[in-house]
């Protein structure tokens, strides 16, 4: 059951994906990316809303202070990594943001080896030893395809693969914490502290480059709209999958296969040329995910 759940978030988060990637052409610097994201969020209250209404879970919206400090943990990484992951997806070729959050998978891993006692087998750690591998090989063949990324880029992938792991991490946290609550009512709560989070960057961060024009979001609200039921879904059912698989099994697989499907759409959509390097990144990559899973 739980890889299922995982297919149906991964599917979600390479339609999201793909969204961000065109709506990424129309938004310029930070002030538009955050308005772009903080409308995403609000979209994001409503579905869990209707979700928590039609799941008869209203009862459980009464908060606690356990749900309130662990949904604002994934709220507030929620928001900083949406709002990187949009600038990055402009900076660098589409899948050197998976090369990051690959590395980010480490947050979960050590964090679940310390909190809830998830072992991780000397096998798994070869399998994400071999995912690494696959990490290098495609990192290379980026920098075949643009130029090297400089400081500023780099910072920023760092920041959203580390935000995007202790986003995973309040998820698995969740799930072990409170296995009362509805994932519904985690994810609603986890989309309002992300859209204040963004509405109080919004305000506070001066423009350094020239916004979009008014009619802008409006030519781009439709792909905003998908990215938000995509991005409900992915945490949704993420979430659904913490509660049965370990974090040794779900984040590098989320992780790995996230980075197969996005080099796939990479060479489809966004025509970025594969390479044999490239090639061989997915097949190591493939090669880590059979180890991490099967042995």
């Amino acid at each position: 059951m739980g890889y299922l759940l995982l297919l149906v978030a991964l599917l979600a988060g390479a339609t999201k994906g793909f969204c961000g990637k065109k709506t990424s052409g129309y938004l310029n610097g930070f002030k538009d990316s955050m308005l772009a994201n903080l409308i995403r969020m609000l979209l994001c209250i409503v579905i869990g809303f209707v979700l928590i209404l039609f799941g008869g879970s209203v009862a459980q919206l009464k908060p606690s202070p356990e749900l309130i400090l662990i949904s604002a943990l994934s709220g507030v990484s929620t928001a900083v990594f949406v709002v990187t992951w949009l600038i990055s997806v402009k900076k660098s070729a589409y899948m050197m943001l998976d090369v990051f959050l690959m590395m980010g998978v480490l947050v979960p891993l050590i964090a679940g080896s310390i909190f809830f006692d998830e072992a991780v087998k000397l096998t798994q750690w070869l399998g994400i030893a071999v995912l690494f591998g696959a990490v290098m090989i495609m990192c290379s063949y980026n920098n075949t395809i643009k130029e090297k990324i400089n400081f500023s880029s780099l910072l920023l992938l760092l920041i959203c693969g580390f935000s995007n792991g202790i986003t995973d991490f309040s998820q698995k946290l969740f799930v072990k914490s409170l296995p009362e609550i509805s994932a519904s009512v985690f994810n609603f709560y986890t989309y309002i502290f992300a859209a204040v989070t963004l509405a109080v960057a919004y305000l506070l961060v001066k423009p350094r480059e020239a916004q979009g024009e008014r009619g802008v979001f409006k030519k781009v609200f439709g792909y905003i709209l998908i990215m938000a039921i995509c991005l409900f879904a992915n945490s949704f059912f993420k979430t659904l999958a913490a509660e049965h698989l370990n974090s040794v099994l779900l984040y590098p697989l989320n992780q790995g296969a996230a980075l197969i499907l996005s080099t796939a759409m990479s060479a489809v959509f966004f025509k970025e040329k594969l390479t044999p390097k490239c090639i061989i990144g997915i097949l190591v990559a493939f090669a880590g995910l059979l180890i991490i899973n099967v042995l």
